[in-house]
């Protein structure tokens, strides 16, 4: 049935071959009313180079940042400053810089703040201009490729950038394409080619593209001709160009042979776009350019992504603006005495009236020279220091070998380095489920048609759902059977296989006919293109899902071999002993799956004329659309469906509905026109066309459903647990069904039977929510309060929306905040059934009303929002592409690695940067407050006690290397201890230190005024005791008294040695990298005495005058005194800081410390190995608080012991079960305990008490409160539901409501309230 035989077709039914309406069929250009839309359209005349030279922009791209031209904004130079003094602290001290230059103004002289300032900025500029240049090799490589275009009546050979909008370009076999392109000859018959498209989707299988053909009414239009392509002629308009790579507008118009213009639409099955690769089916192919350079699909999406902030990041700059305050004060105080100490000349005899001002004038000129005097309280270096470590932990990250996917040649990528920091604070984790729980490799498993189920064996989920209730599933699939991968069905109804091949049992079926008609429907309804490698078929399809259905059938002896042109498709249709046949049905329409329609269908004709609409999508909306005038038999058929469909959701799988209609030739030739319309429409094409597809796909007959599996991934179930154990809450948003989801969750472990579970009935309402999210709010707040139980919600998308709300929905805002409130006592929270955009939206009412650091993470296009819109987002690469990997800031190539992307690499860079920070803060805080001493010495005039070179080299070399040493190396624990890893078997391990970062207990307001107190205490330490020392102590060669030169010098040396063993104590771990540091500190700082006062000009500029010579400096330094005054304050600066630390390791250890000797202990052999259980049971303190407490009554009644079991052992027993049938849990060390087939696994027998649900307006919704096990009370407790019992903090309701019993969910006629809880 080709396509010229189905316009015959309706030409016989008295319509002209326009009505047809396919995508191919052009009509005469009208004048309607798009001329508003027309305007805004680019139009590109084919060929004619001289105008679209001028019009368009070249093909040129530049992702560079800087050039060479002075003259132009974009000279490096003044493009990185203008970047570099956009942050505050470098503005400051070039402000302080400034100030300097103020003859008389500073007591430290002209240079000593802009030359560090000139080095921190050189070193940036530096590593930016390195960064740009490799952006500009990486242009001109491109720019320069070679193209061959036809322009001016010759084919010539061009450069990528000398394309040009109009241009014909001929592009080879497996090339990338330099332009978007519109596809206009391909050398196929059929006009089809296949791309790839890696790089724009990450998406490794072949896309189809198709020739734009046009067919005028009139008469016939001359196709493109390679061997002339100056005869192909015409206007192409389209939209101006946007970063919709999914998406293209547009119309090509073109003269006929009689002189009239005619029209036809163009849409993104006809355009390469720039970055897509040709594939090896066609020599060559051919087209017109629409975008150059910059404007390209592929140009428009390379944009900066959006700046993110660490909250560690954050809460420094907060503190920057607290120290800049406090140093305002001390220049007040300062001032004030400067103002108070020259307003009485008598006490200055020594100077001249000429000297001295009035107090204000002294104070206000003072107040400066005390600004440049104290600048440095905020550290000149500690940006540099923060960019160059975290470019080392990123590189840290990459480098790891245990986040290495070997299947994949896929490491961890660390692409926004300023967020390490911030993978150590994580409090919410927002996981998409396919591909990011799961594998994203689809096995066909179960299908069911009509009244039956075919298949069997079951799957990890299903096995982990029976274990919940007590039951052991095993897979009842003959072990001698070979599964083929993507193909794990086996049921002897349908085939097996006897030695001799595969007999199609089905055939024999008494519904044969059903089952062959359903199997032709999957090999039909589908987007799928079959691609021949040699004699083998290989089929490509976007969705993996669509490819192991067209597989499964082909197994079960119907095979989809492909597509003659665009309009028919072949099948070869198994027969009893051993044949053959060809079908070939016609294909009309495919009216494309999309997130929002969640369906696909194909408008076709079979062998037979029959016109049909196939169509397959998740129950919620095919159900909704099957015809309601039916039978009883038809109704009993829908109503088994459903419950198949519940039966496999229990199993994990992924189900599809299939459905059809027979459509009526008079109502599709209506509906034609207006599909065609909608495809040609400009500017809402998109919302047009699913309109017209709503229209058709109605009255829908149910011919079946299916079931693929897709497997969870390896170390998800561990992972999982990790994290909670680590006390970060776990949120899945899937677009499964709930039944799908919550045994998802259980097989993950992210739920268990000791957990509460909230869930919404579907009779909720934009009336009720509100009562309900109140009621929810309140009975969460009150278990989570009195009885410490963990809790969990279950939500679905239509729920999400009538909380959160969208553009066509209006709702109270106090819903999501009652919902926020219900979700903060949820250890777990999984959303399903949700759209992108929802996904979006949970992910931003956390992160805008939390104080908390969100994660999201994911693996395809429909993630990237959310991953966009978290604080920091995580990637995988997997089979839906590299969209989520690129868009987000970190990559790795399983789930498993996230564990140790935030317990490992998260932990250590915050606690590395946490200290990096604040000893930053120490070290200057130390050294420039001795200076505020010492104006109460010099009778506030601003002397300096220091060098000025001196002070420029401090943060620059003197104490810039240890800490960055101590940032890049520093371990407190090793790994094994926190992950599960290859080297952890049989280890233990202790995910709760996550606690510090994930609680900030080590950055926080109150620890950095901590440190700034203790840096106050030092820098007294630091000027007093040397100051007193020197006090009596005379000249060893003139016997004057030592003086300033002295003074600072002493003060000086004991400020190096303090600081640098201050870094030292906050050490973890050494390495020869920090000795060689912390030891090359010290040492250069006596190279520089004598390198620097030996020396007294360079190059004619004065580097000091009043300062003593090297000689002298060697004659101080030999005295016994001044080493004497610089131990006793070293001694006593450090000795608080001592024995706190000796203090709180052995008084009041926290877990890190007890673990740390342990450590130890270990080494040195004194004990094997150490058990977190004991230490658990020993010192239950240093663990974070647990969230489940043991079960009390808050009533008098007694209880007896036999009611209340020991939650822990039953929780630890099932837990190793669990962990052993995914054989990854790192802690599992104990032999598997199966449960028993006759005992439950735990003690299913207690009721799971539930909120009513009763239906009326006040509360549609049903949750889940009380546990399946020892949390809830015994069932020995649980009154009758005729019972009255009044409890203080649960709303009493009635209504019936499900219940849990003997493992088994049963309905009662009536709620019965909560037994006192």
């Amino acid at each position: 049935y080709s396509f010229c035989t189905l316009l015959d077709g309706l030409w016989c039914h008295g319509q002209p071959p326009e009505a047809m309406g396919g995508e191919d069929t052009v009509e005469p250009l009208l004048d309607d009313d798009r001329d508003g839309v027309e305007q805004d359209m680019r139009k590109i005349d084919i060929g004619n180079y001289a105008v679209n030279s001028k019009t368009y922009c070249s093909n040129e791209v530049t992702t560079s940042k800087y050039n060479l031209f002075p003259m132009s904004p974009r000279f490096f130079l003044w493009r990185n400053l203008y970047e570099q003094f956009h942050r505050y602290a470098n503005m400051y001290f070039l402000v302080v810089a400034s100030l300097q230059l103020i003859p008389g103004l500073s007591p430290t002289g002209k240079y000593t703040t802009l030359v560090p300032l000139a080095f921190v900025l050189f070193v940036s500029l530096v590593k930016d201009s390195h960064e740009d240049w490799q952006r500009h090799k990486r242009d001109k490589e491109t720019n320069n490729q070679p193209a061959r275009v036809f322009r001016d009546g010759s084919w010539l050979d061009v450069t990528w950038k000398e394309i040009c909008v109009g241009d014909v370009i001929e592009v080879p076999r497996e090339t990338e394409f330099a332009a978007d392109i519109l596809l206009l000859y391909t050398g196929s018959e059929k006009g089809l080619c296949h791309i790839q498209t890696a790089n724009l989707d990450g998406e490794t299988n072949l896309k189809l593209r198709k020739c734009h053909v046009s067919v005028s009414s009139a008469s016939p239009l001359p196709g493109f001709d390679p061997r002339h392509p100056e005869n192909y002629t015409g206007t192409l308009a389209c939209k101006p160009p946007d970063e919709d790579m999914y998406k293209f507008e547009g119309y090509l118009e073109r003269k006929d042979r009689t002189n009239r213009t005619s029209r036809a639409p163009v849409d993104v099955e006809s355009v390469l776009l720039r970055g897509a690769k040709l594939g090896s089916s066609v020599p060559r192919v051919m087209g017109t350019v629409v975008y150059t350079g910059k404007e390209t699909k592929l140009m428009k999406n390379q944009k900066d992504s959006e700046m993110k902030t660490s909250q560690l990041e954050l809460s420094t700059n907060q503190q920057i603006f607290r120290i800049f305050a406090a140093q305002i004060m001390f220049c007040l105080v300062c001032a004030i005495g400067l103002g108070l100490a020259t307003s009485d000349f008598e006490d200055h005899w020594y100077l001249e009236p000429s000297d001295l001002s009035t107090p204000f004038v002294s104070g206000f000129v003072g107040f400066w020279t005390f600004v440049i005097l104290f600048n440095n309280l905020i550290p000149i270096s500690l940006y540099v220091s923060m960019e160059v470590v975290k470019l080392v932990q990123a590189d840290l990250i990459r480098n790891d070998l245990e986040m290495y996917y070997a299947e994949a040649d896929m490491p961890a990528k660390a692409d926004t380095s300023s967020l390490n920091e911030e993978l150590g604070q994580v409090q919410y984790v927002f996981s998409d489920k396919t591909g990011t729980l799961t594998c994203n490799v689809m096995d066909f498993l179960k299908f069911s048609v009509g009244e039956s189920h075919y298949g069997t064996g079951t799957t990890e989920i299903g096995r982990a759902a029976a274990a919940r209730e007590g039951t052991m599933l095993n897979d009842d699939r003959p072990s001698n059977i070979k599964l083929v991968k993507g193909f794990f069905f086996y049921d002897k109804r349908i085939s097996d296989e006897d030695g001799r091949g595969v007999k199609w049992n089905w055939m024999d079926q008494p519904n044969a006919a059903e089952l062959s008609y359903f199997f032709k429907v999957l090999a039909v309804c589908h987007t799928v293109v079959a691609e021949k490698n040699g004699d083998q078929l290989k089929y490509q399809a976007q969705s993996p899902d669509e490819n192991c259905l067209v597989s499964g059938v082909k197994y079960l002896g119907v095979e989809f071999m492909g597509t003659e042109g665009a309009d028919t498709v072949v099948l070869k249709i198994r027969q009893r002993g051993g044949g053959c046949v060809t079908e070939k049905w016609g294909l009309l329409h495919v009216l494309e799956f999309n997130s929002d329609r969640k369906r696909m269908s194909v408008v076709v004709r079979d062998p037979n004329g029959k016109l049909l609409l196939f169509c397959k999508g998740a129950d919620t909306v095919i159900y909704e659309r099957l015809k309601t005038n039916v039978t009883e038999k038809e109704l009993e058929i829908q109503e088994k469906n459903r419950q198949f469909l519940t039966k496999f959701a229990r199993d994990g799988l992924r189900t599809l509905v299939i459905a059809q209609t027979e459509l009526d030739e008079k109502e599709y030739i209506k509906w034609a026109p207006k599909y065609k319309k909608a495809t040609e429409d400009i500017g809402n094409r998109e919302k047009m066309v699913a309109d017209a597809a709503e229209e058709i796909e109605q009255n829908l007959d149910l011919l079946g459903t299916t079931a693929i599996e897709d497997k969870l991934q390896k170390g998800v179930p561990a992972t999982i647990e990790l994290l909670r154990t680590a006390g970060i809450n776990v949120w899945v948003l899937t677009g499964d069904k709930q039944e799908t989801a919550i045994n998802i969750g259980f097989a993950c472990a992210l739920l268990n039977n000791d957990m509460g579970l909230f869930k919404f009935h579907d009779a909720v309402t934009q009336s009720n929510i509100t009562q309900t999210l109140q009621n929810f709010a309140r009975d969460a707040d009150s278990v989570r309060r009195d009885y410490g139980q963990e809790l969990g919600i279950v939500v679905q998308g239509g729920t999400l929306q009538l909380i959160l709300g969208d553009q066509n929905t209006d709702v109270r805002p106090e819903n999501s905040t009652h919902f926020l409130n219900i979700a903060k006592h949820c250890k777990v929270v999984i959303c399903c059934r949700v759209t992108p955009g929802q996904k979006a939206q949970v992910v931003r009412l956390v992160k805008q009303n939390l104080a908390e650091v969100t994660l999201a993470i994911g693996d395809g296009a429909n993630d990237v929002s959310m991953i966009k819109e978290a604080h920091v987002g995580v990637g995988i690469s997997g089979l839906e592409g590299l969209q989520a990997a690129n868009a987000a800031d970190y990559a790795i190539g399983q789930f498993r690695y996230l564990q140790r992307l935030l317990l490992v690499h998260g932990r250590w860079n915050y606690r590395r940067n946490s200290k990096l920070i604040l000893y930053s803060f120490y070290k200057n805080i130390c050294l420039y407050l001795t200076q505020f001493w010492y104006c109460f010495y010099n009778s506030f005039t601003g002397q300096s006690l220091y060098d000025p070179w001196s002070l420029s080299a401090y943060n620059v070399i003197f104490t810039s290397l240890p800490i960055v040493g101590l940032a890049v190396f520093d371990r407190d624990i090793e790994p094994k201890r926190l992950v599960g890893d290859s080297d952890s078997a049989g280890i233990e391990q202790f995910p709760e230190l996550y606690d510090d970062g994930r609680k900030s207990k080590l950055f926080n307001t109150a620890v950095f005024w901590k440190f700034t107190i203790n840096a106050i205490l030092h820098s007294a330490i630091c000027l007093f005791i040397p100051r007193f020392s020197l006090d009596e102590v005379a000249h060893p060669d003139n016997g004057w008294a030592l003086g300033l030169p002295a003074q600072g010098l002493t003060s000086y040396t004991a400020v190096i040695f303090t600081v640098t063993l201050k870094c030292a104590f906050e050490s973890s771990s050494w390495t020869q990298i920090n000795i060689i540091l912390l030891v090359g500190s010290l040492a250069s700082w006596f190279v520089f005495l004598c390198v620097y006062f030996s020396i007294s000009t360079i190059g004619g500029f004065r580097l000091h005058t009043a300062h003593p010579s090297w000689y002298l400096v060697y004659r101080l330094f030999s005295h016994p005194i001044i080493w004497l005054a610089v131990f006793l304050t070293v001694t006593i600066a450090l000795i608080r800081d001592f024995g706190w630390k000796c203090f709180k390791r052995n008084f009041e250890p926290n877990l890190t410390h007890v673990i740390q000797a342990w450590e130890r202990k270990k080494k040195d052999g004194l004990i094997t190995d150490f058990d977190r259980h004991r230490l658990k049971n020993e010192a239950p303190k240093l663990f974070p608080r647990q969230m489940v407490k043991k079960y009390k009554k808050k009533d008098d009644r007694p209880q007896k012991e036999s009611m209340e079991p020991n939650p822990h052992a039953q929780e630890r027993q099932q837990l190793e079960y669990l962990a052993n049938m995914h054989l990854d849990a790192p802690w599992a060390k104990q032999a598997a305990v199966p449960p028993s087939p006759t005992k439950p696994l735990l003690n299913n027998s207690n009721p799971l008490f539930q909120a009513p649900a009763i239906h009326q307006p006040l509360t549609n919704s049903q949750h889940l409160i009380s546990s399946m096990s020892s949390l809830a009370p015994s069932p020995h407790h649980v009154r009758s539901p005729s019972a009255s019992i009044t409890s203080p903090t649960v709303s009493q309701t009635t209504g019936p409501v499900d219940v849990y019993q003997n493992g088994h969910l049963q309905t009662h006629p009536s709620a019965f309230p909560y037994d006192s809880m």
